[in-house]
C-alpha cells in the first residue's frame, strides 16, 4: 500500500539536488533515501512513495526496501537510522492533489 510523507522546507534544494543528478544520469542506477522513525508494514516493493510539498502532493518514488545507516552517494550527507530507499528520478504528478503537511507517514490510496 502507498504512504504519503511530508517535504520540510529545509530539504528541499537537496532533493532538487539530488533530481537534478538524476536526470543527467539517466542510465545509472539511483536511489534515494527517507529516514523513518519505523517500518511501514503495508508498504511493498512498488509501492509509491508521495511527497507533500507546499500543501500539495506534487510527486513520488518508487520504494525499493528498507535499509539501516545509508550515505547519499549525490549529496554526500549521512542518513543514520532505518531509511527507506527509493528509485529516482522522482514521477511528477499531472494533477497535484491538495493535503496539509504533517509529521511522519500515512498510507494513502493510489493517485493517478
Amino acid at each position: 500500500m502507498d504512504i504519503v510523507v511530508t517535504i520540510p522546507k529545509k530539504e528541499a534544494a537537496n532533493i532538487e539536488k539530488e533530481e537534478r543528478w538524476a536526470e543527467e544520469n539517466k542510465y545509472t542506477t539511483a536511489r534515494c533515501f527517507w529516514k523513518v522513525s519505523g517500518v511501514p508494514k503495508k508498504l511493498k516493493r512498488g509501492d509509491r512513495v508521495y511527497f507533500v510539498e507546499n500543501g500539495m502532493i506534487t510527486s513520488y518514488n518508487e520504494f525499493m526496501y528498507c535499509d539501516w545507516d545509508l550515505t547519499c552517494d549525490v549529496t554526500g550527507r549521512e542518513w543514520p537510522g532505518l531509511n527507506l530507499v527509493m528509485d529516482i528520478p522522482a514521477v511528477i504528478l499531472k494533477k497535484p492533489v491538495p493535503m496539509k503537511g504533517f509529521r511522519g507517514f500515512r498510507y494513502i490510496e493510489r493517485i493517478e
